[in-house]
């Protein structure tokens, strides 16, 4: 019997007829394909670089965060003979010496992460220390930066930024912060607290009106709360 040529085999096995083209195809290629991988390679490598790179930063900005926070929750005490805290908890002498260390460290984070989750929790501690410290006008540029974000962290801001102006007696400032975080409705600060606050703040204005349609909307938003009878009673007082 006679034996098949390869070229008869080839011409009778159609798989063998591709794999004879891609092995073809590879000879003639070689040197563009081995090309075009090496690029690949470092393509890969850099990709995974940057990867790295990002989660090492997001992991040192919270351990950054962390230590600057510790600072801001560390104790007062006022040690008369001098000795030093027991273990390694923080302490200071007085709240002013306190706020300032912890605003140096913050700033620092805010700084450095500022486009970070941690960097904008460290913005809002800083605008909490500056108030802290008696800087108002510094809190208020911290905080009102921070607020414009439609996110967690803004309305966060929002809601610190407001008692920054009703501690420094700002009252009309403070109302419209406040009507800001109830048209913003954010899951971090409670609706219904903040509309009242809103409401009763609007009647130490005169401003019947506005109060009457805040004390509306609690009673309408939020009708199984324990304030919407209160908005009730305060409607029956104030409405025409």
């Amino acid at each position: 019997m006679a034996r098949l040529t390869r070229q008869e085999i080839l011409e009778k096995d159609s798989f063998m007829v591709l794999v004879e083209k891609i092995r073809q195809f590879f000879i003639h290629y070689r040197k563009q394909l081995l090309r075009s991988l090496a690029l690949l390679g470092v393509v890969l490598i850099f990709f995974l670089g940057v990867l790295y790179y990002s989660a090492r930063q997001k992991e040192n900005s919270r351990n950054e965060l962390a230590l600057a926070l510790e600072i801001y929750r560390s104790p007062v005490t006022k040690d008369i003979s001098g000795s030093p805290p027991r273990g390694n908890n923080v302490s200071f002498k007085t709240s002013t010496e306190k706020y300032q260390k912890a605003l140096e460290q913050l700033q620092g984070v805010a700084s450095r992460h500022k486009n970070r989750s941690a960097g904008k929790i460290a913005t809002y501690y800083v605008g909490l220390c500056l108030s802290a410290l008696k800087r108002t006008e510094g809190a208020i540029l911290q905080l009102k930066s921070l607020s414009q974000e439609e996110s967690d962290y803004g309305a966060l801001a929002l809601a610190a930024l407001a008692k920054v102006y009703r501690d420094s007696g700002n009252l009309e400032a403070e109302t419209k912060t406040y009507q800001q975080l109830v048209d913003r409705d954010a899951l971090t600060t409670p609706s219904e607290t903040t509309a009242m606050h809103l409401a009763r703040l609007y009647e130490l204005q005169k401003k019947q009106k506005r109060a009457i349609e805040v004390y509306e909307k609690v009673i309408r938003d939020f009708p199984s709360s324990e304030f919407s009878s209160e908005a009730e009673q305060r409607l029956k007082k104030i409405s025409p």
